[in-house]
């Protein structure tokens, strides 16, 4: 937010004659300045989540989800100078909580297949508890108001799963492709798993339609 100077005017050496305080315009009273209260922020992030998975991304504006927020705009566009910010930011807020939940399956005492089969697992669980938050990354995929600054820092919080990979490639489990390949087709696959699991038409349990559609990973 930038501060404009105050320029003196033709009449600034006049005296005021009543002054501002005294002048009953009846108009309407400025917003107070925006401030971090806390809360607010993740107020906006948990109504934009709502509103986008209900509406889509582009049929919701801003001035909805701070009505729905119970915020003003002037606060949303405090903690997010525009739509594009706000979808970048849910956006990578998601990515590191799903990324989170994969690394905590993780147990470096097991074999590599193993480890990364049980950080799928992983993800699965958590997609399954957060069914909002998989239809927001789904719909946001191919965002193009998504800025590279976000794709580096998910990126980075995937880092550990290239390694990973990189493993994998050596110890001959898979072929040698670039990690972007991979991990396109971990995120694929978990979303199908997940898919199936949610619509309930497959005739398999949950467990059976884990298992199967991870052994495809290993099947290429």
């Amino acid at each position: 937010m930038t501060t404009q100077s105050k320029i003196p005017g033709k009449n600034s050496g006049r005296a005021k004659r009543g002054g501002t305080q005294a002048r009953k315009t009846g108009g309407r009273q400025p917003e107070p300045a925006p401030v971090n209260i806390p809360g607010n922020r993740e107020k906006i992030l948990d109504t934009a989540l709502r509103l986008f998975t209900q509406y889509g991304v582009d049929a919701t504006p801003t001035a909805r989800i701070s009505k729905e927020a119970g915020v003003s705009t002037g606060t949303l566009f405090y903690y997010f100078p525009d739509k594009d910010r706000l979808v970048s930011e849910l956006y990578l807020s998601i990515k590191r909580e799903m990324a989170g939940a994969a690394r905590n399956g993780d147990d470096p005492s097991l074999p590599t297949k193993e480890r990364i089969m049980q950080c799928m697992r992983g993800f699965i669980a958590w997609g399954v508890a957060n069914p909002l938050k998989i239809r927001f990354l789904d719909q946001c995929y191919n965002y193009p108001g998504i800025g590279e600054d976000v794709y580096e820092q998910i990126h980075n919080e995937l880092s550990w799963m290239a390694g990973l990979i990189d493993v994998a490639i050596r110890e001959g489990l898979l072929p040698d492709l670039p990690f972007e390949f991979h991990g396109t087709m971990v995120y694929q696959i978990t979303s199908g798993i997940l898919a199936l699991i949610g619509s309930g038409a497959s005739g398999m349990s949950n467990d059976e339609i884990i298992e199967n559609g991870l052994a495809m990973f290993w099947k290429r």
